[in-house]
C-alpha cells in the first residue's frame, strides 16, 4: 500500500461531498430552530419590559429547547469529526462495528432514512485491516438505497459475523428486490475490488452479504490494478 494517496479518488470524493451535504443540512437545522427560539425569548423579554405578564412555563420551554438543540449540534458535530478523521490513515485495523456505527448515524441525517438496528456477535472484536474510508463509502450507499425505494418507515437490521478466518461477513436484512437490479453500481463494484471486498445477492432470503477480508496482505499497492478490476473479484447474486 505504498501509493496511500491513490486510495481516495473522485467517487471518494463524491461521496466525502454528499455526506458532508447532509451534515451540513442538519446544523442548518439545528441552527434555524435556535434563531427561532431566541426570538421568541427576546418577544418574550419585549411583552416582560411592556408590563405584560409572561408565563413562566413558556421560558422554561424555549430555554429547554436551545439546550436540547446545543445538544444535536454538538453530536452531530462529533460525527462530523469521527467522518472526517476516516481518512487520516488510508489503510488502519478498525473495528467493523465501530464503521456501521458511524454508517448509522450519518446515514441518519438523510430526510427519507428509516431506523437502522445494529446486532453485535459474540466473541471478539470484528477487527479487519482495511481502508476504513472506501469501506464506509460502500456501506453508506448500500444504507441509503434501501431507505430511498423503501422509505422513513423502512427498518435495517445489520450484523457481522465471521465467514472464516480470513474474513468478515456483514448481513444486511431488509432489503427489498429493487435494490437487486442497482446494487452495487460498477463504481461501488471497482471501490470494493480496490479493497478486496465482495458483494452479494442471496435472493433467497432478501439479503446482501459483503464480505472484508481481515487483512490486505497479498492485494495490489494500488487500486485499479488488472487483478482488481470489476469481475475480478466483483459482486455476483445468488438464487
Amino acid at each position: 500500500m505504498d501509493n496511500a494517496k491513490d486510495w481516495f479518488g473522485y467517487d471518494s470524493l463524491a461521496f466525502f461531498g454528499k455526506v458532508n451535504a447532509s451534515i451540513s443540512h442538519e446544523l442548518k437545522n439545528v441552527m434555524a430552530i435556535i434563531s427561532e427560539t431566541a426570538g421568541l425569548l427576546g418577544d418574550l423579554s419585549e411583552m416582560a419590559r411592556g408590563g405584560t405578564p409572561v408565563d413562566p412555563d413558556m421560558l422554561i420551554s424555549s430555554t429547554e429547547s436551545i439546550i436540547e438543540e446545543i445538544q444535536r449540534g454538538f453530536t452531530t458535530i462529533r460525527q462530523m469529526n469521527r467522518f472526517a478523521h476516516s481518512v487520516d490513515t488510508p489503510v488502519v485495523s478498525v473495528d467493523l462495528m465501530e464503521i456501521l456505527d458511524l454508517v448509522r448515524n450519518l446515514s441518519g441525517y438523510l430526510s427519507f432514512a428509516g431506523k437502522t438496528n445494529l446486532h453485535t456477535g459474540e466473541g471478539t472484536a470484528p477487527m479487519a485491516l482495511t481502508c476504513p474510508f472506501i469501506l464506509q463509502a460502500i456501506i453508506y450507499q448500500a444504507v441509503v438505497l434501501t431507505f430511498q425505494n423503501a422509505g422513513p418507515g423502512a427498518e435495517l437490521d445489520i450484523s457481522v459475523q465471521s465467514k472464516n478466518e480470513s474474513t468478515w461477513r456483514i448481513l444486511f436484512d431488509g432489503f427489498s428486490p429493487k435494490e437487486f437490479e442497482v446494487f452495487p453500481d460498477d463504481r461501488i463494484t471497482h471501490m470494493a475490488a480496490s479493497i478486496g471486498v465482495s458483494i452479494d445477492w442471496d435472493r433467497s432470503s432478501d439479503r446482501l452479504e459483503i464480505d472484508v477480508p481481515v487483512s490486505l496482505e497479498g492485494l495490489p499497492s494500488r487500486p485499479g490494478s488488472p487483478e482488481m478490476q470489476p469481475g475480478g473479484n466483483g459482486s455476483r447474486n445468488r438464487a
